[in-house]
């Protein structure tokens, strides 16, 4: 066995960490490699005369991943946490919700099921009734064509370092998500 094919990335915001940290000590270690931000950015909104400057520390942030991704890594899985008294559940963006929406069907059976979110412009004349969505994620990271990126929103019904319920279910979407080990 060569190594890990999917590679987690975890902290980019740092109010996450911890829920990061909680979900990917579960994880089988021959499936996912974990990449720890330990210092990132605030996830709280900036205000409008704040926003170019967040924006530009987020894309910087990003840039630095690609030397953590190695050639083994067929995937990226970038976990985000949000809020939903509902919670937990899910969206998840990618250029290839078509590839996210076969494996969850093969799956079967993940309730709730996670919302899949295009960060590719939608179509109009495909009739694809996709939703889809813009980021600030360089283009490199998300739409580059050795590697599937995916970021996942997971939703806790409150912030901070969740409950057993939403790490389980984190991590049964994440093991979805994640092609076997080579």
């Amino acid at each position: 066995m060569i190594g890990a094919t999917t590679l987690l990335v975890i902290g980019i915001h740092r109010e996450e960490l911890a829920f990061g940290e909680a979900v990917a000590a579960g994880l089988d270690r021959r499936r996912f490699d974990v990449l720890r931000i330990p210092e990132g950015l605030s996830g709280r909104h900036p205000r409008a005369d704040q926003r170019f400057h967040f924006d530009t520390l987020h894309r910087a942030l990003y840039r630095q991943l690609p030397p953590h991704i190695q050639t083994r890594h067929e995937q990226v899985i970038d976990l985000h946490t949000g809020l939903d008294p509902h919670g937990p559940c899910a969206d998840l963006y990618s250029r290839d919700t078509a590839w996210l929406a076969e494996r969850l069907a093969q799956a079967g059976g993940l309730q709730p099921a996670p919302r899949l979110v295009s960060l590719l412009p939608a179509d109009p004349e495909s009739g694809d009734s996709a939703l889809s969505a813009e980021t600030v994620i360089p283009p490199e990271i998300w739409r580059n064509a050795r590697f599937l990126y995916v970021g996942v929103e997971m939703y806790l019904p409150e912030a901070g370092r969740g409950r057993q319920i939403d790490h389980d279910y984190a991590r049964a979407l994440l093991n979805v998500l994640s092609p076997a080990s080579k």
